[in-house]
């Protein structure tokens, strides 16, 4: 195979250590692997999140929920994101917890639970800031009391979500003060919390106070987290390799790739690559990224193409067949998703969530 991903299981087994480590004991840990799991494959990786410790996975949608179901991973399984009435049946028949946000959806979805005689599992989402899916708090309460009305409906979390947990110190205050008012407002009520959940990566390493009953980690998983010094705790799982399918040289003056936006300034060697933007190699990293040829950086030249991506290795010994690193590498000539995310001003979480599933996955314990 031309392109590879490969995914070290015990970086990811690592990084949960890491993450236990910054928690008490009795918080449980829901592992995210939505996306593919982050672009790192959604079954094995989910199995070696679960494996390694996590309480709980959590994926997008309901298709990567019955992938994991079909592949006899049992751990509990929340869907984050909205799932139309169509499809409640499939989470019921393969119980999986939904997450609900207005009335109107969560009572369709007692209607069908009763048609099968089935209870359905569902986590209540509280939007406290980020003004995406959510009860909003002045109707949290009493929804959630209606909620509790309905037949064939089991609550079994209650969550919100962080909008700016590192950049936002103040207003990521404003909204753990926002959630606990709700949490205390059940409480006066009588009402009997579920699992409670709030932080993702960030706050999870941030706030201790919105621990809660359990943290709802991705990105970190899978090596990154945004925060220096937890940065430096964490492995980098995934490495994405190419290999060099021809070598070209090119004089003085001559330009390379679409639009010309490379000139060459001195007699250039340079290697094709089989690998481009349809693969999740983003254009906007043209002419600012750098991969890694013969444990040496060589910088991506001209326009990042939908297959192919060319690169100068002037002055490295290569050849035809040779591995190209794209993400990975060792010691100081080591390209990382945030090295990507930073050329190409955007998020790791976006680099590594739109790798090609097309791309071959090879699982190794290293």
């Amino acid at each position: 195979m031309v392109n590879k991903i490969e995914v070290n299981l015990n970086a990811i087994s690592h990084n949960l250590q890491v993450i236990k480590d910054h928690i008490d004991a009795e918080c449980k840990i829901i592992g995210v692997v939505k996306a593919n799991a982050y672009g790192h494959g959604l079954v094995e990786t989910a199995r070696a999140v679960w494996t390694s410790g996590a309480d709980i996975l959590a994926v997008a949608t309901i298709d990567e929920a019955v992938q994991l179901r079909i592949a006899k991973i049992k751990s509990p399984i929340i869907v984050l994101s909205y799932v139309e009435s169509s499809e409640f049946r499939r989470a019921l028949d393969f119980d999986i917890t939904l997450t609900v946000f207005d009335l109107r959806q969560v009572t369709r979805l007692s209607q069908e639970a009763a048609k099968l005689n089935k209870w359905a599992r569902v986590d209540v989402k509280i939007d406290s800031g980020m003004n995406r899916f959510g009860f909003a708090p002045y109707e949290a309460l009493d929804c959630y009391q209606k909620i509790l009305q309905l037949g064939h409906i089991k609550i079994d979390g209650i969550h919100s979500h962080f909008a700016d947990a590192a950049g936002n110190k103040e207003f990521s205050k404003q909204q753990i003060n926002q959630f606990q008012n709700i949490l205390f407002s059940l409480q006066q009520n009588r009402i009997a919390a579920p699992m409670v959940h709030m932080a993702a990566t960030e706050a999870t390493f941030l706030y201790p106070e919105a621990h809660f009953d359990a943290v709802r980690v991705g990105l970190c998983l899978y090596g990154y987290c945004g925060l220096k010094i937890e940065q430096k705790e964490l492995h980098p799982a995934l490495e994405l390799k190419s290999e060099i399918a021809q070598i070209r040289r090119v004089g003085t003056g001559e330009t390379v790739g679409y639009g010309a936006t490379f000139k060459a300034e001195r007699p250039t060697k340079l290697a094709v690559l089989p690998i481009g933007y349809a693969d999740g190699y983003p254009r906007a990293l043209s002419n600012r990224s750098e991969v890694i040829v013969g444990e040496k950086r060589a910088k991506v030249a001209g326009r990042i193409c939908m297959n192919i991506v060319m690169a100068d290795v002037t002055g490295i010994s290569c050849s035809v067949g040779d591995e190209a690193i794209l993400i990975g590498g060792k010691g100081d000539d080591k390209v990382d998703a945030e090295d990507l995310a930073r050329w190409g001003e955007t998020i790791p979480n976006e680099i590594l969530s739109r790798l090609s599933p097309t791309i071959t996955r090879e699982y190794h314990f290293k």
